[in-house]
């Protein structure tokens, strides 16, 4: 029970303490190998509203591409295996796991084991489904033992008790600023220098056809691995994914090293099963839904914030939303605790980009970006939503 109690204040710790949330996964490896040793493990964040990871930290692992490479080939093949990770996330449970054969006991024949597992030169897995008190996934880890070493029910029931403080940590960081360190060691001014496109093409091999330098200074600025020849990535989980969904394409949300949101929108190209893959700085009707989620807002604290960023007045928004003034003025009271501000200029600096300013309900240009000219702006002081 003291283990429990102290594994938990270790996450909540690792929560309050990480700068970002690249920085949360390193601090959650530390903290469960510290209470539930293991051999390698791994840990990603994921998009709630499409379930696929879209980074990945790894911890005692030889090779990590060659363990993605292996993992993309078994969670997203053609057909959804029972043992994958994305099955269990329409689980009630969020832990599950897979135990080395003996003889024909259990174990015995499992795909995964077979075909993942063994493969890593490990015996034992658990795998783990973060998600909040609303169900939303943020995250997935795997945690791994060498043959012998067999995770305990006690570790699992641990590991259980958990999973909702790691999931609000992942949801909590997601939205913090990256380390002044990371974001002045992103490629200096190459995001206004590069102009034209930036679409990538994975062929059905899962090898990258076309990737033009605008994308390819995407894939530096996400710390994705750039595009090479048998280098697995987050890029190749989502054309996998758009492979199994076909024709139902994907929109993404993925945040830059540098704080900046974007979205990667994906779909499948031809008949041959190529997948075409643009990436578009994000605009806020697209991550609004994701930001209010991270903060934990209701849905009508999350509508009184759309208003407030269009520039509305408290008398405006009762008037648009049917409630009184009063009701408005104590949903923003409520929005305020949540998001650690003191007033709406604070807060439109908390979730407004310096990337760009959100001029929700105004004109947009032909190229889709919303028109700076003509419209009411609001003073943005930090560059916070991260």
């Amino acid at each position: 029970m003291r283990s429990a109690q102290r594994l938990r204040a270790g996450i909540h710790d690792a929560a309050s303490a990480a700068a970002d949330g690249a920085q949360f996964r390193e601090f959650v490896m530390d903290v469960l190998g510290a209470f539930i040793p293991y051999d390698g493990g791994c840990v990603a964040p994921v998009d709630p509203a499409v379930g696929v990871p879209t980074g990945f930290t790894t911890r005692g692992l030889d090779d990590p591409a060659e363990v993605l490479r292996l993992s993309i080939e078994f969670e997203y093949g053609p057909d959804l295996d029972p043992d994958s990770l994305y099955a269990l996330m329409q689980h009630r449970s969020g832990v599950r796991r897979i135990e080395e054969p003996s003889g024909r006991g259990p174990g015995y024949g499992n795909r995964r084991y077979l075909e993942l597992v063994s493969h890593l030169g490990m015996g034992h897995e658990v795998q783990l489904v973060f998600r909040d008190g609303d169900r939303r996934c943020w995250g997935v880890g795997d945690l791994l033992r060498a043959s012998g070493r067999g995770f305990s029910d006690a570790e699992l029931t641990m590991l259980d008790d958990v999973l909702d403080d790691i999931a609000n940590g992942f949801r909590t960081t997601l939205i913090r600023h990256a380390s002044a360190r990371t974001r002045n060691t992103v490629v200096e001014g190459t995001a206004c220098e590069c102009s034209g496109p930036a679409v990538v093409v994975i062929g059905a091999d899962d090898e990258f056809d076309s990737v033009t330098a605008a994308a390819m200074i995407f894939f530096e600025r996400l710390g994705w691995e750039s595009p090479a020849r048998g280098r697995p990535g987050p890029a190749h989980v989502i054309a996998r994914q758009v492979r199994r969904t076909r024709p139902v394409p994907a929109d993404v949300r993925v945040r830059t090293l540098d704080g900046e949101w974007l979205v990667l929108r994906a779909a499948i190209f031809d008949e041959t099963g190529r997948v075409v893959m643009t990436f578009e700085r994000a605009r806020l009707p697209e991550i609004v839904a994701l930001v209010t989620a991270a903060y934990g807002l209701t849905p009508r604290e999350s509508e009184v914030l759309v208003e407030v960023l269009a520039g509305r007045s408290r008398n405006e928004i009762a008037s648009r939303l049917f409630i009184s003034p009063y009701t408005v003025q104590d949903h923003l009271k409520n929005i305020f605790t949540k998001t650690g501000v003191n007033s709406r200029r604070s807060l439109v600096s908390r979730l407004a980009c310096t990337e760009y300013m959100p001029r929700f309900g105004g004109d947009l240009r032909p190229d889709g970006w919303f028109d700076e000219s003509g419209t009411r702006t609001a003073s943005v002081e930090a560059h916070t939503l991260g």
